[in-house]
């Protein structure tokens, strides 16, 4: 018995670094962790994107999470046959009472061509660091319960191995392609934007190294995405259906979606007074995990994004149902003179 907490420690930590990487259920507004493609893909000069997510929060320290990412476009209005972008993202989480810790930063590039009026491809590449880091202060051991009060961290848990922190370097790329057509007339609302890619991550396959001389690696994630807006003609409306699908070594999430976006206020088109406003509604299902709702309000250049998961898995014997909470916020610097017509 002397070694059975220790054994499911580390089999806690192989499942942690192993599996797949911290995800967000509003994918599409974390989209420089998604595909570095996506980079400077959007109706604007500049785009600020942060993240927030708390999950399994029932069960004692869940995950907390934290992303920002920034990307600009460079020379898109001055070029006919295609621009590049340039971002960057940060990602931190800390999860559980050991505070296993996740910091990653990266630096996307992409390119747009423009196959003709209505299509678009792109393909971009990152680089960046990952760190993964521990608490080993609040580790708890079998050697250190007395069987009369419990747990005394004074007693030595006589463990000879440790974990250590650690930092990677780590590289991907992706590729996207999109289509848009305009409505017939200001009032038709008969218009589309779809889009699709795919992205590599983690193509170098860093070392993972918590314990010394270990020789296990993260695994490539080979991640796939569709989104389109379909304008409802004759109303108001417009349907989004989306779907992420993601593998990483034996892992595996595919996630489906759909979402009602209602015109709540049009944009002056003449005079640029009146700011546009939409609402959208809709839900997700991250299939043997977790149903999720999902609200959006979207401000002229600002938009607030509000979800939460439900989960539906084994795991909610433990956890009634409490998935997580999700917030995402994104802010678009528009170009004055700028061609709305990809996005």
């Amino acid at each position: 018995m002397k070694k059975i907490l220790s054994h499911i420690l580390l089999l806690l930590f192989a499942i942690s670094a192993f599996g797949q990487d911290i995800h967000f259920s509003q994918f599409n507004e974390a989209p420089l962790l998604m595909n570095p493609a996506l980079t400077g893909f959007f109706d604007g000069s500049h785009r600020i994107g942060l993240n927030y997510k708390n999950q399994w929060s029932a069960i004692g320290n869940g995950y907390t999470t934290y992303a920002l990412g920034y990307d600009a476009t460079i020379n898109k209005d001055n070029s006919q046959s295609g621009f590049l972008a340039i971002g960057m993202a940060v990602f931190n989480d800390v999860a559980g009472d050991l505070k296993f810790g996740t910091l990653t930063g990266q630096l996307n590039i992409a390119y747009h061509l423009k196959i003709n009026d209505e299509q678009m491809l792109s393909a971009g590449i990152y680089g960046g660091f990952g760190q993964r880091s521990i608490d080993v202060g609040d580790m708890q051991w079998d050697n250190q319960y007395d069987g009369v009060s419990g747990h005394d961290a004074s007693l030595a848990s006589n463990e000879t191995f440790a974990f250590e922190s650690f930092s990677y370097m780590d590289f991907g790329f992706g590729m996207n392609w999109s289509m848009s057509h305009n409505s017939t007339n200001m009032s038709s609302n008969d218009g589309f934007k779809t889009n699709a890619g795919f992205s590599v991550s983690h193509v170098n396959q860093p070392n993972f190294e918590f314990l010394s001389n270990s020789d296990e690696r993260l695994n490539m994630r080979i991640t796939g995405h569709a989104k389109a807006l379909i304008g409802l003609s004759g109303t108001n409306a417009a349907i989004v259906p989306m779907v992420l699908v993601q593998f990483q070594g034996s892992q595996k999430e595919i996630l489906p979606g759909f979402m009602v976006r209602y015109t709540l206020r049009e944009e002056s088109k003449y005079t640029g007074f009146i700011n546009d406003a939409y609402l959208s509604l809709g839900g997700l299902y991250r299939t043997s995990d977790a149903i999720i709702v999902n609200a959006m309000v979207e401000l002229n250049d600002l938009a607030l994004g509000l979800s939460y998961d439900v989960n539906v898995s084994r795991l909610s014997n433990a956890t009634n149902g409490k998935g997580g909470f999700e917030v995402a916020l994104r802010y678009i610097i528009k170009n004055p003179n700028g061609n709305r017509s990809f996005y």
